[in-house]
């Protein structure tokens, strides 16, 4: 029984250490996909003037674009609750219409909102015919609007442009989201206390078997 509190103290170890192994490699897959994705953001720009594409739609994600079309306000949608710099709001998505009658939705910006879902489209607009500058994402999230679940009677492609840099005309009740930053995110100081904890937990057994074991004074003489 006396190395019971080592063993325990072992298992512990063993189960932080795998987890923290486990945490590192999440970071080398966030490393890779960070790399990769600025690869994409790096190359030069695609010129879309169609909403059909002849390759797959996931070998575009976070490619930039030059989006050249016109504006489909009547066709605009919001997604509710959101932030930006601390600030509740809405994100406003309007189709983009290109010459050969197909389109793209475009994430044109954040637009502030103390209800997180309430904006007046009439400080919304800008100019119909215009080019877009940003970078192509997939719709996600509960809240995203997604081009396969809005019908405008026109094809859509697959795809969003999220706006990275102001245009012409832009209202300034919207402001560019951007995208997010390309950090490595918290999984190398979970690794840390993951290896910390089986550390402690070693270190714990063995001072635990320790005490365990330890010999007791002598025995008073009887009287």
């Amino acid at each position: 029984m006396r190395f019971l509190p080592v063993l325990f103290g072992l298992v512990v170890a063993a189960v932080c250490v795998r987890l923290g192994i486990w945490q590192l490699d999440r970071l080398g897959q966030r490393r890779a996909w960070n790399d990769a994705v600025a690869a994409r953001v790096a190359a030069p720009p695609l010129i879309l003037a169609s909403g059909l594409v002849s390759v797959p739609a996931e070998s575009l994600v976070h490619r930039r674009v030059e989006a050249r079309g016109v504006f489909a306000f009547g066709d605009q949608r919001t997604e509710p609750n959101r932030s930006l710099r601390g600030l509740p709001g809405v994100y406003v998505v309007t189709p983009l219409r290109f010459a050969d009658g197909t389109g793209v939705l475009v994430q044109r910006g954040f637009a502030a909102a103390p209800d997180g879902m309430t904006v007046d489209p009439a400080r919304l607009v800008e100019p119909e015919s215009t080019v877009v500058e940003g970078v192509l994402v997939s719709a996600t999230g509960r809240l995203a609007v997604r081009p396969e679940s809005v019908a405008v009677g026109y094809p859509l492609l697959p795809l969003v442009v999220r706006r990275t840099a102001p245009a012409a005309g832009m209202p300034r009740d919207l402001a560019v989201v951007g995208l997010p930053p390309l950090d490595a995110g918290p999984h190398l100081s979970y690794a840390v206390q993951w290896f910390a904890f089986a550390l402690i937990g070693l270190v714990g057994g063995v001072l635990l078997a320790r005490r365990t074991v330890r010999p007791s004074g002598p025995t008073p003489p009887s009287h």
